[in-house]
């Protein structure tokens, strides 16, 4: 319930027709992010007919369930920054509660599909020629194209980048870096950056960010062979943090 004092500016109390509840919006956003339903239009479907969902968001039998457009509008309009409040918030909730030690933290990073073609992507310094111009043989193929994050961008989504794991193929994604606790597996910290972003580059920013925010006892800091740079280890241990990370290779110092 404290979402409504959260995000009551962005209403008028006077005026414009009944809005749909802080407290039910937020309530299907926790259920469309615990049982993976990533479509707005799905979530309000399910809402109607799964029971739990009803019981979990307060609604009656009978009571009519939020249309998808609304979920979306709401979403753009609280922003990034409501989110954040709401997710702090959340965790301090967890850490009243005993669920939250912050003596163990695991991070690791995962790469997510960007909604932009590989096509979207243009010159940086707008001198490659569009591959729409005239051709004088139309039948013929399309010059392959090298690209790369340094002398590319997509005009669609400017934000993403070419980023590929193995076994898949190259395409523009973004990068969720996140970090839970190692005991209860509640998440403390999410930084979503482009996907050329190497992991090594934020990881001591964001360890640093948890334990001011959350004042945490952290004594051991876990993670995969992405993080194992020299710089990051050592600055750890320098902090009194036990390290379970592997280097990266052999050169990572």
């Amino acid at each position: 319930s404290f979402v409504r004092d959260l995000t009551k500016d962005y209403y008028c109390q006077s005026n414009g027709r009944p809005s749909i509840d802080p407290e039910l919006f937020f309530r299907m956003i926790l259920i469309s992010y615990i049982f993976n339903i990533n479509s707005d239009r799905k979530l309000c479907e399910e809402l109607r007919y799964n029971l739990a969902y009803r019981w979990y968001c307060k609604l009656e039998i009978d009571s009519s369930t939020p249309d998808h457009s609304s979920i979306s509008k709401i979403r753009d309009r609280y922003g990034e920054e409501v989110f954040q409040i709401f997710f702090d918030k959340i965790v301090d909730l967890c850490a009243n509660h005993g669920l939250v030690k912050g003596e163990r933290i695991i991070t690791d990073g995962t790469l997510i599909e960007a909604n932009a073609s590989i096509d979207s992507m243009v010159s940086r310094d707008h001198t490659e020629c569009d591959k729409t111009e005239y051709r004088k043989d139309v039948t013929a193929p399309l010059p392959s194209r090298k690209i790369s994050n340094k002398t590319h961008i997509s005009k669609t989504d400017p934000d993403s980048s070419l980023a590929k794991k193995e076994g898949t193929p190259r395409s523009l994604k973004y990068k969720a870096h996140i970090s839970i606790d190692a005991d209860s597996r509640v998440v403390l910290d999410n930084k979503v950056t482009t996907g050329g972003c190497h992991e090594t580059q934020i990881y001591l920013d964001r360890i640093s960010t948890i334990k001011k925010k959350y004042q945490l006892p952290l004594s051991e800091a876990i993670a995969d062979r992405g993080y194992g740079s020299a710089e990051n280890i050592q600055s750890l241990q320098s902090e009194n943090l036990t390290t379970y990370i592997p280097l990266f290779s052999s050169r990572s110092g």
